[in-house]
């Protein structure tokens, strides 16, 4: 049974606030209660009063103070079972029952209504039950204090009544203030979160009834026959001698660009260890991030799920009720030792929060590390963190990062034992410094101080150019590390080894510079390299690959089943869908964009920019600057990849909102669409004004 993290576990703001919340809340209900008996006393006797003249409208002011009563009884009935109800929820799913939760019971027949809270939601039943008794006490209670209430109201004593609840509103106030003035966006998201959903009842209706009047409504829109149910379908690796079972080492390059493969600039490759680890395996040169910013993209790498969640950002918790299962999980259900080392603090964006594992044998990053860390002071989303205390930790040497490694690796290959590792380089994010001693061969690479992260002069967009290039040849010599180091122990051959990138960069294209902003294709196209000679032979492989189809392929080459709780799919089976439905969803929810993207067929990407209000159609393939919206020329197919695209987003956000879904069933498959009409040809890289030559055939299409 899910078991919700204490309030006590938050920080002392959080905790003051709640408490100030849950004092007044109770007061103000109290003399909220009192009044509404008094008032109904008062209005009954004068009833009584004004038609003592004959019996039958004495019997009516009867009638009507019973009503009054019998109204405010009703509503204090159905507060309580909302309440006793909601608590019941909270402690199944960590979290109260929103008002739009609330809403769609109450417009579902009766019936429908209990099928589900019996087959989901059985602690619900249970806080149902109860609050029977409670209610009848309660109610008791109130008729008795309707029938004890002096009758002689004072004005003065509603005065005083007034100017105390005033100053008591005003008092508990303060440290809400003090939350919402929080200079730190993660940590005043992840205390906005707990607050809003793990005080009470009532704070959790109020604060989803204001975001619902200013954001987007969520359906209940999943149809549960197409979702796997969670206990229906069970999960283990094949039986077999775990000794002889392949290593795993996944290398995450932060914003590793695809076009940098194989690339030579200035008379040198810049990737030479990953550009032979491209010929002598899989290349795959359509490769996309799940999203343009680290606390999106990196977690779908050992989880196979879409990064969007909530309509606003998702800061993680280890109290997220939602079902998830890592690739720590997985090996370490087959005897796996399992390792994740990263040279970033992973408390950005709570990131270490989701990748909290009882199956993770060593979690090492810059905050964990207990070692000496340094500050990025030109990236300013991470210095901000670090000034104001939010983030205690900087950033881990890259060289430090693969000494870890590799001594930890070492240590199983003496043990004989399987391993699952999981790396992450920063040396190539903006600013791209490098150790004291570490070559430089790119030149000139010096950053002036107009070279900002998301913004610098078009005049030095190569001085940028050659600072992040040496920023991943240095990462590719760690990556010729580890290749050694896996040759010398005799694992080379035995290793499935990943080098990818875990979002990508821009250098004013598509209007952009640097990465976390729209999902254009420098920030999402990344570089990802499977080197596997037990189980592929070398090749460049064009079928589009997504992040999320990273662990289900890993499986897939081990002859391991796909976990159902996996959104992404094995890319190199052949049971793999046609390249005609073949979607790609993408997400991105930072400070600087908020926007959907989908892509079809390899070829075609449809963008939702809900801040701009919106929607592009590009075709990727003859316009990578994505400089040409195509939305005009062909209606039908824009009007079908962005019917796909809302039903991806009101699928994953219907999944994570309603615990009917998440605590009963895995996540939902992506939709896809059949494309029934002609190839859509076009010519945007070579115009002639402003025409755009395309197949004169009519577009059309199902969903």
């Amino acid at each position: 049974m899910f078991a919700p993290l204490s309030l006590l576990d938050e920080d002392g703001l959080v905790l003051v606030a709640a408490l100030c919340y849950v004092v007044w809340y109770w007061i103000s209900l109290g003399w909220g209660v009192c009044y509404l008996a008094e008032w109904c006393q008062s209005h009954s006797a004068a009833d009584s009063d004004s038609t003592s003249s004959t019996q039958s409208m004495t019997s009516k002011a009867n009638v009507l103070g019973h009503v009054r009563v019998g109204i405010m009884s009703l509503a204090l009935t159905a507060m309580i079972v909302l309440q006793t109800g909601s608590w019941g929820l909270f402690w199944r799913s960590g979290r109260f029952a929103n008002l739009e939760s609330l809403l769609f019971l109450a417009i579902n027949p009766p019936l429908t209504f209990m099928d589900r809270l019996v087959t989901s939601e059985r602690w619900g039943v249970f806080g149902l039950l109860a609050s029977i008794p409670v209610l009848l006490a309660i109610t008791a209670a109130y008729f008795l204090r309707v029938r004890q209430v002096d009758r002689r109201l004072t004005a003065e004593s509603h005065r005083h009544r007034r100017v105390i609840w005033i100053g008591m509103t005003t008092i508990c106030l303060l440290p809400f203030c003090a939350i919402c003035n929080d200079r730190s966006t993660h940590r005043l998201g992840s205390r906005v979160a707990a607050i809003k959903n793990r005080v009470s009842p009532s704070l959790t209706v109020m604060m989803s009834g204001i975001e619902m009047l200013s954001t987007e409504p969520i359906a209940a829109c999943l149809d549960v026959k197409t979702l796997k149910g969670l206990h229906d379908h069970p999960w283990s690796p094949p039986a077999g001698d775990d000794r002889n079972r392949p290593n795993v080492v996944l290398i995450a390059v932060e914003s590793l660009r695809h076009d940098v493969v194989h690339l030579r600039h200035q008379g040198r490759e810049v990737l030479p260890h990953i550009n032979q680890l491209a010929k002598s395996g899989v290349n795959f040169t359509r490769a996309y991030s799940q999203s343009t910013h680290s606390d999106y993209a990196d977690v779908c790498l050992v989880s196979s799920l879409y990064p969007l969640r909530t309509r606003r950002h998702h800061y993680y918790r280890t109290s997220d009720p939602w079902p998830k299962t890592l690739a720590y999980d997985i090996f370490k259900q087959a005897g796996y030792a399992t390792a994740f080392v990263s040279a970033t603090n992973e408390g950005w964006g709570c990131m270490d929060q989701f990748h909290e594992s009882p199956n993770l044998d060593l979690f090492y990053d810059a905050k964990r590390s207990g070692q000496a860390t340094f500050d990025r002071k030109r990236d300013p989303g991470f210095a901000h963190e670090l000034e104001i205390g939010s983030l205690t930790a900087g950033l881990l040497p890259d060289t430090h990062v693969m000494d870890t490694a590799i001594q930890w690796s070492r240590e199983q290959i003496g043990e004989r034992r399987p391993f699952f590792l999981n790396i992450n380089f920063q040396s190539s994010h903006f600013p791209y410094e490098l150790p004291e001693g570490a070559e430089h061969p790119f030149q000139p690479c010096e950053l002036d101080s107009d070279v900002t992260f998301m913004n610098h002069p078009k005049s030095k967009t190569d001085r940028v150019r050659n600072a992040y290039f040496n920023g991943l040849h240095h990462c590719d010599k760690l990556v010729g590390r580890m290749v050694e180091h896996l040759r010398e122990t005799g694992q080379l051959e035995n290793t499935i080894l990943w080098v990818l990138g875990e979002n990508g960069e821009a250098f004013h294209e598509c209007g952009q510079v640097g990465h976390a902003q729209s999902p254009v294709e420098p920030t999402i196209h990344v570089a990802t390299v499977l080197h596997a000679p037990r189980h592929l032979t070398p090749r460049n492989e064009d079928y589009p690959l997504e992040h999320v189809d990273l662990i289900p392929t890993m499986l897939g080459l081990m002859g391991w089943p796909a976990h159902p709780n996996f959104q992404g799919i094995d890319a190199l089976s052949s049971l793999r869908p046609s390249l005609d439905r073949r979607f790609l969803y993408f997400h991105v929810n930072s400070p600087a964009s908020l926007a959907d993207a989908v892509q079809w067929a390899g070829r075609w990407k449809l963008t939702i920019d809900h801040q701009q209000g919106h929607t592009r159609l590009i075709d990727i393939q003859e316009d990578p600057a994505e400089s040409h919206d195509l939305s005009a020329q062909f209606p039908e197919l824009a009007r079908t990849l962005q019917r796909a695209l809302v039903h991806w987003r009101e699928q994953q956000l219907a999944y994570y909102h309603y615990p009917m879904y998440y605590r009963s069933y895995f996540p939902p498959s992506p939709p896809t669409v059949r494309w029934t009409g002609p190839v859509v040809r076009t010519n945007v890289g070579n115009r002639i004004g402003n025409q755009t030559v395309v197949d004169s055939n009519a577009v059309r299409s199902g969903l």
